[in-house]
């Protein structure tokens, strides 16, 4: 029976890990050293999501005056379709359970990404000409605890 997936704070030693995930997951990937960078942040709260030693997703975000920006999330691609994005957008919810609002950015043409944010509960709230270095659009995303839905504890 294979381990069970526990959701963990990242650290330093995971880096190379969510860097490869971050890697295989996004057209333009982070820096590693914004991982770095955010893990000393008082306001970033950096997860992962891992069965033993094992990575397989993380997300960062940030809590600031009530709110929380979810800068990213990425599962890697061999753990996909198997509800861990959900988890971890979850988990944000029941990390700050007093969070009035969660607003991300996302590809417009990532259907799988937007799918399931809106499955949980974000709506559209705007759009991001050529954001990205490939001119790809970005759109704006909200979650409000004054709407019905959104990101819960599971």
């Amino acid at each position: 029976m294979p381990a069970e997936v526990r959701l963990r704070p990242m650290t330093a030693a995971d880096l190379p890990a969510v860097a490869a995930i971050e890697a295989a997951g996004h057209p333009t990937p982070r820096a590693t050293q914004a991982f770095a960078d955010d893990l000393a942040l008082d306001h970033a709260r950096l997860w992962v999501a891992a069965r033993g030693a094992e990575i397989l997703g993380f997300i960062d975000y940030w809590v600031v005056a009530g709110e929380v920006e979810l800068i990213d999330v990425a599962v890697a691609p061999a753990a996909r379709r198997q509800g861990l994005g959900r988890r971890l957008v979850e988990h944000l919810r029941a990390d700050v359970p007093e969070a009035t609002a969660v607003h991300l950015e996302v590809r417009a043409g990532n259907a799988p990404a937007i799918a399931l944010y809106r499955g949980l509960g974000f709506v559209e709230v705007g759009r991001r000409r050529r954001y990205y270095a490939d001119g790809e659009d970005a759109l704006l995303l909200s979650w409000s605890s004054a709407s019905d839905g959104g990101p819960s504890a599971s």
